[in-house]
């Protein structure tokens, strides 16, 4: 059974070493522990396959399941090329496109949500909940086909509260439908190519089909299915319909750290919940290196995307996992560098500090601070909101001053 699993994984996966653990496991947060010891024995957090579930014999899960190895394989790019050729995929007329077909190939799975082996993944946690799961809205104004991350706490067998921010266009999607006194149907898909989990995550312009975004990163005609559509190649499909009802969901352990508090989030009624045979359930288990991963990519591409469009000559973007995959950006540039680093500012709300300066990106947080305590520099200033409300300043730093003379070898 095993090894049927692990066949079921995408190509991707063969970028890194999988773990398999059959010890058994309790979904009330042993999983999660066992991933952070291990990370706190090896400094590394492994990607492993949890196949002795209490719980769930018969289910399987998959933590940490979008290391940075495994996003780049299923793009087939590399750590030198991948923000130049995302760039390009994106900007240049598609050759792919995604294609709606009749049928899938899941069957459904008898007591709902009930069956499936959702994680609590922290204690302070309001419940179980599932985190790696990529939500497909559309909007019934434009037609629009949106995919977006929203974390949904389990309250029942076919019900569940999920978490729309306001800044997403699910929630505007939302507010379309239930405005008009409509619920809102909306799929959520689990496992399949790690593209659609990184589009998902990625915030792209609401226009067209998020499916043919991932399409055309992927390089490859996207098959879907279904209203709003899945791709055949997910291992999950949960459908349903998000209410106007309001309940408190939360406190909730996020990605960054630190939990949110309890907050008033809609209802989630589930009408199905399907599965391919020997299906993997993949959890992000939050504050640790799958979330934080997510965000960096998508920053990456974007603020390279952004920066070179506007015409400057960027060799490399990175956002550190250290700094929460978000807060800290490093940008490698000759140009002017206090243009770049006030584009950048203006582009990213949400970046803390931004350093722009020649060869930086290849090196780690710590030998940062090395360079910019060894440089000279300008410091451009932006205000930080947070929730539209003024939370402090953000920092960008131009290492326009070269030092004098070489650095030594080691």
């Amino acid at each position: 059974m095993s090894a049927q699993r692990r066949n079921t994984l995408p190509r991707a996966y063969d970028a890194v070493d999988i773990h398999e653990d059959a010890t058994p496991r309790s979904v009330d947060c042993d999983i999660p522990r066992m991933l952070a010891a291990q990370e706190a024995r090896t400094g590394h957090r492994p990607t492993m396959l949890f196949t002795n579930i209490a719980e769930y014999p018969d289910r399987a899960v998959l933590g940490n399941p979008y290391p940075r190895a495994v996003m780049l394989a299923a793009l087939g790019v590399t750590e030198h090329d991948w923000l130049t050729e995302t760039s390009r995929r994106l900007t240049e007329p598609p050759t792919t496109r995604s294609q709606a077909v009749d049928g899938g190939p899941w069957r459904e799975v008898a007591g709902s949500l009930g069956t499936l082996p959702i994680i609590k993944h922290r204690p302070g946690d309001a419940g179980r909940y599932i985190t790696a799961a990529v939500g497909v809205t559309r909007s019934a104004a434009s037609g629009t086909t949106n995919l977006g991350v929203y974390r949904v706490q389990l309250i029942g067998p076919d019900r569940g509260l999920i978490f729309f921010d306001p800044r997403t266009d699910a929630h505007a999607n939302w507010l379309e439908a239930t405005t008009s006194g409509r619920d809102l149907p909306i799929a959520l898909f689990l496992g399949g190519d790690p593209t659609h989990m990184l589009v998902a995550a990625s915030r792209l312009p609401n226009t067209g089909n998020d499916y043919d975004h991932a399409a055309r990163l992927a390089r490859r005609d996207i098959l879907i299915t279904g209203d709003p559509p899945a791709p055949l190649d997910a291992h999950y499909v949960i459908r349903g319909r998000v209410t106007a009802e309001l309940a408190t969901e939360g406190p909730f352990a996020e990605f960054k750290g630190y939990y949110v508090p309890a907050r008033q989030s809609p209802t989630l009624i589930v009408d199905s919940v399907e599965a391919i045979d020997d299906a993997i359930y993949p959890t992000i288990v939050t504050g640790a290196e799958s979330g934080v991963t997510l965000m960096a990519l998508q920053n990456e591409y974007l603020m390279f995307e952004h920066l070179t469009g506007a015409g400057f000559h960027v060799g490399a973007v990175r956002y550190w996992p250290e700094a929460r995959g978000e807060f800290v950006a490093t940008i490698d540039c000759t140009d002017d560098l206090i243009e770049v680093t006030a584009a950048a500012l203006d582009f990213d709300k949400r970046a803390k500090i931004i350093v722009a300066g020649p060869d930086i990106c290849g090196h780690g947080l710590r030998d940062l601070w090395d360079r910019v305590a060894s440089h000279g520099f300008q410091v451009v200033c932006a205000p930080y909101f947070r929730k539209g409300s003024l939370d402090g300043q953000r920092l960008g730093i131009a290492l326009c001053h070269t030092p004098i003379g070489e650095r030594v070898e080691y």
